[in-house]
């Protein structure tokens, strides 16, 4: 039987990459994101009875992460609006033919999506948690889950489809 300090030490080895790739995805600056994995690591040890014994501990360790991240964006005084809408990822096609990799452009429509969006396609495809992590994480019901990662998936498919045409309408 393990020790506390053993599950600890196996939740935190799981998870560490998850949590630095989490916080850096929300702050976008390395040096933040290895102060909010810092202070995860710090607040999970401080609870670790009540997170080693909840249902899904990685999901309580990403809440704690994206809350961190939040106050931290707050700080910066960067935090975007929910409801602000999308923004434009570019407003010619100049400039998506000089995006030569796929990659960079679908990361910068998904940099581009309300929060709650960004997070649960991020969660969801790039790190593979399943929908009631997701909605652990976010503090949420499933059913929102499923919905934002709906709207995410399809504006981004719509967008990439779009610079893909070079910004052109094809009938």
């Amino acid at each position: 039987m393990e020790n506390i300090e053993q599950r600890y030490t196996s939740l935190i080895s799981n998870i560490k990459d998850t949590v630095y790739r989490l916080a850096l995805s929300l702050v976008g600056n390395t040096d933040e994101a290895e102060d909010i994995v810092q202070d995860t690591y710090d607040r999970v040890w401080r609870a670790r009875d009540s997170i080693l014994a909840h249902d899904y501990p990685r999901a309580y360790v990403c809440r704690i992460t994206r809350n961190l991240a939040i106050d931290y964006l707050r700080k910066r005084q960067r935090i975007r609006e929910c409801d602000e809408g999308y923004q434009t990822i570019a407003s010619d096609g100049d400039r998506i033919v000089e995006l030569l990799d796929i990659t960079k452009l679908t990361r910068q429509i998904i940099d581009s999506l309300p929060d709650k969006q960004r997070i649960t396609i991020h969660m969801r495809d790039v790190e593979g948690f399943e929908i009631e992590e997701i909605a652990e994480i976010l503090e949420s019901d499933q059913t929102s889950v499923r919905m934002n990662l709906s709207r995410a998936r399809k504006y981004v498919r719509e967008q990439v489809i779009k610079a893909m045409r070079h910004g052109t309408e094809q009938h």
